[in-house]
């Protein structure tokens, strides 16, 4: 290369830096879109409004929480590949979105490797096995006794692919146990119906059963996740009871490939603070989940990455198919 043209690119990187810094500067300079594609009143959708206030007054601009729920979460995360990478149309990630809708379906209309850049992870929740109250399972061993008797026969979900179903279907995988998958949207419905003994099991978030805790109509029997929970401390883990189930849904910030370095890292750094702030992290754990910021962009889309990895192996041990 001349030392001309060498100097013209030179010249023409200076300014495309520029312009990007400048641009990251003014942002936001108009309210910033974040697609969550959960239901309202979802796990995803609270965490979102409790942390995302905080995050806008830290960003210097409105963050407007957009909920598209259904589809497996599909068509709502379909949506932010459309938008400019200009950092004003957000998504509110999760394990399903991210990690597992790629593993399960065919011909998905996002790549989340492709068309999302990891910004910020907010919290976490650890997966919770519940039976109606009316049953006589005490103890995962005693679900798993029952089932292989042929005296439970189902399990509930939130849809394929998400947590729940992947928790059921590598304790089926463990065990040996035969149970009909039966999905719910929206995931409310599944616990009442659980109450009412319609279906013997079901995954979910200990913030999500809480209600029919409190009302005496389902039991908790076991916890997917590495240690016990200070909410449940008395729930033991399932790894406990012998069965090698650890599954955690998580949920964070993307943006769309593309959008600057300078803007991500302002979201971030937004997102950052505000799951810093005491009030926040009260919130959460009041709302049953397990605050977990990353410390960097960097550091989400390398936990995202991870978690690829491991769910790929999850999913294969389950037998999930791909659909």
């Amino acid at each position: 290369m001349s030392a001309s043209k060498s100097s013209l690119l030179g010249v023409a990187l200076t300014f495309a830096l520029s312009a990007s810094t400048a641009i990251a500067q003014t942002y936001p300079s108009k309210p910033v879109r974040l697609i969550v594609p959960l239901p309202a009143g979802s796990s995803a959708d609270a965490i979102a409004r409790i942390v995302m206030p905080v995050a806008s007054k830290h960003l210097g601009g409105q963050i407007v929480i957009e909920n598209e729920g259904g589809g497996a979460s599909i068509p709502g995360s379909a949506r932010a590949p459309k938008a400019a990478p200009d950092g004003y149309t957000l998504l509110f990630g999760n394990t399903s979105i991210n990690v597992v809708n790629p593993l399960i379906f065919n011909n998905l209309p996002y790549d989340p490797a492709k068309d999302f850049v990891a910004v910020a992870r907010t919290a976490s929740q650890a997966l919770i096995m519940a039976v109606p109250a009316a049953s006589p399972a005490k103890s995962v061993k005693d679900f798993v006794e029952l089932a292989k008797a042929g005296k439970v026969t189902n399990y509930a979900s939130l849809g394929p692919g998400t947590s729940a179903h992947l928790s059921a279907e590598t304790l089926k995988s463990l065990t040996g146990i035969q149970l009909k998958h039966i999905p719910y949207q929206p995931g409310p419905t599944a616990v009442m119906d659980l109450g009412r003994g319609d279906v013997n099991m079901l995954f979910y978030s200990y913030a999500s059963f809480l209600p029919a805790v409190q009302a005496g109509t389902i039991r908790l029997i076991g916890i997917a996740a590495e240690q016990r929970s200070a909410l449940v401390p008395d729930i033991a883990t399932m790894r406990e009871q012998g069965y090698d189930v650890v599954i955690t849904a998580w949920y964070g910030v993307y943006a769309r490939t593309g959008t600057s370095k300078e803007i991500v890292d302002k979201v971030a750094d937004a997102v950052n603070k505000a799951m810093a702030d005491p009030d926040v992290l009260k919130a959460l754990t009041s709302a049953g989940t397990d605050p977990t910021p990353s410390k960097s962009a960097e550091d989400f889309e390398r936990f995202t990455a991870e978690e690829f990895e491991k769910y790929k192996k999850i999913i294969a041990l389950a037998g999930v198919p791909k659909t």
